[in-house]
């Protein structure tokens, strides 16, 4: 196995794929009521999103066994699933399900490609533009100020390791409306705008574009944001989508292929990145003393 198969959330996903390819023509049901176990279990098994879950041992070396596997490829999944339990950094915190198989994808990602409509991405955020963020989107709720700065520190984290580790590539195309949407005021705004160009300056893990408002219509019209993650080391392309109520991983082909496409267009309709940087300045010039 490469080393990207040892990182438990790309381990899950790999086991899941797996699991779901050794059943091949079997029906679910076919499969449960040899196991004395319920389809749905085998479902949560073949999912490597936030609702899939690992079997257990006995469980797993049962489903080997109803799948003839041979001892090599038994040992293989064994170890996968010995991978995909390894808890990640991020469960010392309060992070959903979702969340967390994101942070675990985005570890894994070769590149990453996000597009953002209103906010600067949660990767190339300061600590105050993020506290600011978080405080807001979770004023309905009344979170206590000790869950906005785990979040906050949680973001920090993300950016720290991946900076870290120069990987993955990231591709981000921000609209107008991020870095002139005054986020936790003028000083705070001053401060993400200096330190988005400082990022922007690192070409190696960042590619900046801002979609300018004179752009008009584009492909992104109806999406607010959207991220597409590709591990290639082990072949897996996933797009997240997140909102207030539900997050959502997309890894059919079909789905990963349309929203590449709604990429490239955006990459076409946004500045380049020397003209994105051009465009941070004036608005961070133009930023009342």
């Amino acid at each position: 196995m490469t080393s990207k198969t040892q990182e438990p959330t790309v381990a899950r996903w790999v086991l899941a794929r797996e699991l779901r390819r050794l059943r091949g023509d079997r029906s679910a049901a076919q499969v449960a009521k040899a196991l004395r176990s319920q389809p749905s279990s085998l479902g949560r098994w073949e999912s490597g999103g936030p609702d899939g879950q690992v079997p257990g041992v006995a469980r797993l070396e049962k489903l080997l066994e109803v799948y003839e596997a041979d001892s090599e490829e038994a040992e293989r999944l064994m170890s996968l699933r010995e991978a995909a339990r390894t808890p990640g950094w991020w469960q010392g915190h309060d992070v959903e399900k979702p969340y967390g198989t994101f942070i675990g994808l985005e570890e894994a990602a070769a590149d990453v490609s996000a597009y953002e409509a209103q906010l600067i991405p949660g990767l190339l955020q300061t600590p105050d533009y993020t506290h600011a963020v978080v405080r807001a989107g979770h004023a309905p709720m009344r979170a206590p100020v000790e869950d906005i700065s785990d979040r906050v520190a949680v973001r920090m984290k993300r950016q720290e390791a991946w900076l870290s580790r120069r990987t993955p590539h990231v591709w981000a195309i921000i609209g107008e409306a991020a870095p002139r949407t005054l986020v936790g005021g003028t000083d705070v705004m001053r401060d993400q705008l200096e330190h988005l160009l400082k990022l922007a300056e690192q070409q190696d893990v960042l590619t900046l574009q801002i979609l300018p408002y004179a752009a008009g219509a584009h492909a992104a019209m109806e999406l607010p944001a959207f991220t597409i993650l590709e591990v290639a080391d082990v072949g897996l392309s996933s797009v997240y989508l997140e909102g207030p109520t539900m997050d959502i991983f997309m890894d059919d082909p079909k789905d990963v292929t349309t929203y590449q496409r709604v990429f490239e267009h955006l990459r076409k309709s946004a500045l380049n990145s020397s003209d994105s940087r051009a465009l941070i300045t004036e608005i961070l010039e133009g930023l009342p003393s």
